[in-house]
């Protein structure tokens, strides 16, 4: 058996258990070890409170957490049989700022998870990846930071932004706001095209075949070469089974099973706390490991991310990708990068169809607080993948509240016999650097896994 502690250098921490035979991984136990709570602290809260409380569960998705409570409110409305009018702008505002919130992490992700340990493998030298100091590394970050500013101008702050609310939202973005936005987006184009690709947008969205990967030249090539260098196009196989809950972002909603899309019913998503320590007790054994749940849908472990949504949406560069190295390290990464590229021109877009003359907020005709026990849910697409909120109520206060977060479907526990998404991706591997890097592939958020 051998331990190590995975810092994951943006959100809280997880501890990685490997066990070894004939000097490859048996087995593994991801372990998150600090219980937050959310779920419990929202019961009896008023309804709207929910809208302070989720965008605080992550630091990195907080707005996919705010877009998906205030869908769940909006969704009790529907069940009560109440209209409720939402403009076409305070739409496209919301879904503007989950999109910027997924180009911020999409860029952060790649040069502070994935390239700092891929390239510590390669035999050759990669300049400018080293956390902190590198070149390309700083460059990174910092047109992370500008991006994200794009929804601050308009959202008031980032992260934990709460101005969504049953109805629309709390802002009026002028025509200079939107200007800047697409400013900021203009910029993070061009850092794309001339720093990860070293081609156009227009000329990698035309790309369909494995062959394209010789025409990029930029740190995406490295990537590329580091992986064939170290067989990261064979490494992290787990089910490939794929999962996509959420239709925001213009994603498709559709489970794969043996290259088939299925439509999904929400009805056969389960949780078990089978692995998961006793809040009352904190009861640890060798079967309690941590406070992840296990989340299943019709009794099978799915993957969510940008990779299943890649596949799902059927597009076409990923699709040739995952033909040839299925749902290995390189096919994961290479499906971010390429949802990077397509929300940028997907942002571009959105901003071209907001008018600045139509109402931010609507006001709904009734008060949450004459709604009893009614239950609604809804599901959005986050960075890391499928993000799932139910909750009941009953005279305007929260009875209970529920979580699923992408990182209990991708990183929850499981068994030898029965192993969770990630624990099968590890399985068979080389050594503790190979596996950082196949669980960073996944992108670990402990914070979001023990909400």
């Amino acid at each position: 058996m051998k331990t190590v502690d995975i810092i994951e250098r943006i959100e809280g921490e997880a501890r990685l258990r490997l066990s070894w035979k004939d000097k490859k991984v048996s087995h593994s136990q991801i372990e998150f070890l600090n219980f937050r709570g959310f779920e419990y602290i929202l019961q009896n809260k008023p309804i709207l409170d929910a809208l302070i409380y989720n965008p605080r569960i992550c630091g990195i998705c907080g707005q996919a957490h705010l877009l998906t409570t205030v869908n769940a409110i909006e969704n009790l409305y529907a069940n009560a049989n109440v209209d409720l009018e939402i403009s076409p702008k305070a739409k496209i505002l919301r879904e503007l700022g989950l999109s910027i919130e997924i180009l911020d992490s999409h860029f952060k992700w790649f040069y502070m998870f994935i390239m700092p340990d891929l390239v510590s493998l390669s035999d050759k030298i990669y300049h400018g990846y080293d956390p902190l100091k590198g070149e390309k590394w700083l460059r990174a970050n910092k047109v992370a930071s500008e991006t994200i500013k794009a929804l601050a101008i308009y959202a008031g702050q980032w992260p934990h932004t709460s101005y969504m609310v049953p109805g629309g939202v709390m802002s009026d973005p002028t025509l200079l706001d939107l200007a800047t936005i697409e400013n900021y987006i203009d910029q993070a184009i061009i850092y794309t095209e001339n720093n990860i690709l070293g081609v156009s947008i227009d000329d990698y969205l035309a790309f369909d075949k494995v062959k394209d990967l010789e025409q990029l030249t930029g740190d995406l090539r490295d990537f590329s070469d580091i992986s064939f260098e170290t067989s990261m196009h064979t490494k992290g196989q787990s089910f490939d089974r794929h999962m996509v809950l959420g239709d925001s972002l213009g994603f498709k909603t559709g489970k794969i099973t043996n290259k088939n899309v299925y439509k999904v019913n929400k009805e056969k998503i389960s949780e078990s706390d089978e692995f998961c320590f006793d809040p009352q007790t904190k009861e640890q054994s060798s079967s309690k490991y941590g406070w992840a749940k296990t989340v299943k849908y019709n009794s099978e472990v799915y993957e969510v991310g940008p990779l299943s949504r890649a596949l799902v949406s059927n597009r076409g560069f990923v699709k040739s990708l995952h033909k040839e190295y299925k749902d290995s390290v390189l096919t994961r990464v290479f499906g971010r990068m390429d949802e990077l590229v397509f929300l940028l021109e997907h942002t571009k877009q959105l901003l071209k169809k907001i008018d600045v003359s139509e109402p931010s907020f609507i006001e709904p005709k009734i008060s949450l607080k004459e709604f009893d026990g009614i239950k609604a849910n809804a599901t959005v697409e986050a960075c890391r993948g499928s993000l799932f909120h139910e909750l009941i109520v009953k005279s305007g206060k929260i009875v209970t509240y529920d979580v699923i977060t992408p990182t209990v479907w991708n990183l929850g526990p499981g068994t030898a016999e029965n192993p969770g998404v990630a624990q099968k991706a590890l399985l068979g591997l080389n050594s503790l650097k190979e596996a950082t890097v196949v669980l960073r592939s996944f992108d670990v958020c402990s914070v979001c896994t023990t909400h």
